[in-house]
């Protein structure tokens, strides 16, 4: 009887192991499964990360892109600006040399003809020299116009810009950026072609 109790216990601890034994493997099984989708998830993270990193860069680009055509579209104004005010200087500052020779020249022949002309040859251009005179006094130097030539950069619009980049990332927003860029700052001249100041000599 003892025997047989012995050989009952055996197979019933045989019979407990085996259970444990196809539990356990189910466990390691489904353990080792839970490790293979983490790591695949991490895998699909890691993808998932740069994909978004790389929208990320395409569209800070874009966004740098928008500002220097912002930028080429204010240098362009102030250039065109400075050209403008340098073709009314040159017109203005030709005028100035041309009424400068003039008088030189009017005094000159003037200083010559009484310094060395006689009184005959005098009184002979009388008339022209004074019609000459009344020509070079007529020139008027006491005054010129000019235009202010002060151009401004006003850095108008950054707030916005601000504003918009603050809710960057979507389509919606990156068009927001992209105008409020494109009223991102502005030129401002004190005075402009069509305003004029009197320089006082």
């Amino acid at each position: 009887n003892r025997f047989q109790r012995v050989c009952e216990a055996v197979v019933s601890t045989q019979s407990t192991g085996e259970e444990l034994k196809k539990k356990t493997e189910s466990k390691i099984y489904n353990l080792k499964q839970s490790i293979v989708k983490i790591k695949n998830a991490e895998r699909e993270g890691d993808v998932e990360s740069l994909a978004a990193k790389r929208k990320i860069q395409e569209m800070t680009e874009r966004c740098i892109n928008f500002l220097k055509e912002r930028e080429l579209d204010l240098v362009g104004m102030v250039n065109q600006r400075r050209s403008a005010n340098e073709d009314v200087m040159k017109i203005q500052l030709t005028q100035i040399e041309e009424n400068l020779t003039m008088l030189k020249e009017g005094q000159e022949f003037i200083h010559s003809a009484f310094a060395n002309w006689t009184e005959a040859e005098i009184v002979a251009i009388e008339d022209q020299m004074i019609a000459k005179l009344e020509e070079l006094s007529a020139i008027e130097t006491h005054k010129h116009t000019y235009p202010v030539s002060k151009t401004e950069f006003l850095d108008e619009g950054v707030k916005d810009v601000n504003t918009a980049i603050e809710s960057l990332g979507s389509v919606i927003a990156e068009d927001k950026v992209r105008i409020a860029i494109s009223n991102l700052g502005n030129i401002s001249r004190e005075g402009t072609a069509m305003d004029h100041k009197v320089l006082a000599h």
